[in-house]
């Protein structure tokens, strides 16, 4: 049997030696906030997810702030969303006045679907958010095409967990209205914390460089007093600094190499779970291409399951709670989500990273098949 002494963590940050070396460089640059070190690291994004029209963010909450504001999100709207996701991803609405309506998920893949957002769609609806969860793409084509339904929608989509994950052999960022990343300290990549917009036209696109910095566009500044100028549509101060883009660059010449452990690992636990008996695994379209960022298996008694892995220094647990439970975001309607109801009772995520060797994994295996049968 395998001994397991230090404790394997559900997440780790990867920080490359490169990066001491980029930041001091920075440090002693002169220019702090953001400049050269933030373009480069914007046209490396824009080059490996094949979109030109990308804005670096603070963080991943500032970009879904953004694209909800372009999309018209504001007082006496709508928002349709998932309870099952980080706060970041709803949070945004109310605070640009706006209420979320709730959407059941599938049990199959905890995402939302079309099916159960079409019925939710009403003249007060200004977008959809989608979580590509855990690095699985969300069914696109079905959800895009709602839009048919009120030409107003615009589609957000959270691809904080997705960084690299293909959907039709294209990679998410690459097409959509709104596509929101993360490089808070545990993603695939980390800027310390950051994030990047990445828009599906020209128009956002120039619309949201002005959103990161109250209005107005640090890139078309030279030679003019831009204070002494109107500001038609206020902002925020949303944007990236070099110190943050210069640990990003550091790392995108790993980003293959960090995806590939990630989808390897999912790989062989979809392989070593499909058959056990006390544990479901998520549905995934095989011929996307999941970054696993989070490895979620679907069990009875998971109190159980997180005990007895904790006993073996395995961390573990549920990734996102619910948010519909939260009082900000109270409603006066009584929710009806079963699917969601039954999925958050279930899901628990071990750990699946670029840490994680075939040796760990192995024993990771075996502690919980020992656990759930």
């Amino acid at each position: 049997m395998i001994k397991q002494k230090k404790r394997i963590p559900l997440f780790k940050v990867f920080v490359p030696k490169e990066a001491e070396k980029n930041v001091k460089n920075t440090l002693y640059s002169g220019f702090l906030a953001e400049g050269k070190k933030v373009n480069a690291f914007s046209r490396k994004i824009s080059k490996y997810l094949k979109n030109p029209h990308v804005v670096l963010t603070n963080s991943c909450t500032m970009a879904i702030t953004m694209a909800y504001k372009i999309a018209g999100v504001g007082p006496n709207t709508e928002v349709i969303t998932t309870p099952l996701t980080c706060i970041a991803g709803n949070i945004p609405i109310v605070s640009l006045g706006a209420k979320p309506i709730w959407a059941d998920i599938c049990r199959k893949t905890g995402m939302v679907t079309a099916e159960n957002i079409r019925p939710l769609i009403t003249k007060k609806t200004r977008a959809i958010y989608i979580l590509h969860k855990e690095g699985s793409p969300a069914n696109l084509d079905d959800i895009y095409a709602l839009k048919r339904y009120n030409n107003k929608i615009r589609i957000v989509e959270d691809a904080a967990h997705a960084f690299g994950a293909k959907k039709n052999n294209k990679k998410i960022g690459s097409f959509g209205d709104f596509i929101c990343f993360s490089f808070q300290a545990i993603k695939h990549i980390t800027t310390g914390d950051g994030g990047a917009l990445l828009c599906g036209n020209k128009k956002d696109y120039i619309k949201a460089k002005k959103l990161k910095w109250f209005g107005i566009d640090r890139d078309n500044r030279e030679g003019r007093n831009v204070w002494k100028e109107d500001i038609p549509e206020w902002g925020f101060k949303g944007n990236m600094n070099d110190i943050a883009a210069s640990i990003g660059l550091s790392q995108m010449k790993y980003i293959d190499w960090i995806l590939d452990k990630f989808h390897q690992n999912g790989r062989r636990y979809d392989e070593a779970f499909r058959k056990t008996k006390g544990i479901k695994i998520l549905e995934r379209n095989p011929n996307d291409f999941q970054t696993y960022w989070g490895y979620t298996i679907l069990v009875k008694n998971r109190d159980k399951l997180i005990k007895a892995l904790n006993r073996c220094n395995i961390e573990s647990g549920q990734i996102h709670a619910r948010n519909d439970k939260y009082s900000m975001f109270k409603s006066n309607k009584k929710l009806q989500l079963p699917n969601t109801d039954w999925f958050d009772k279930s899901e628990i995520a071990i750990p699946c990273g670029w840490w994680v060797s075939k040796q760990t994994q192995n024993f990771i295996i075996e502690k919980v098949k020992e656990a759930v049968s």
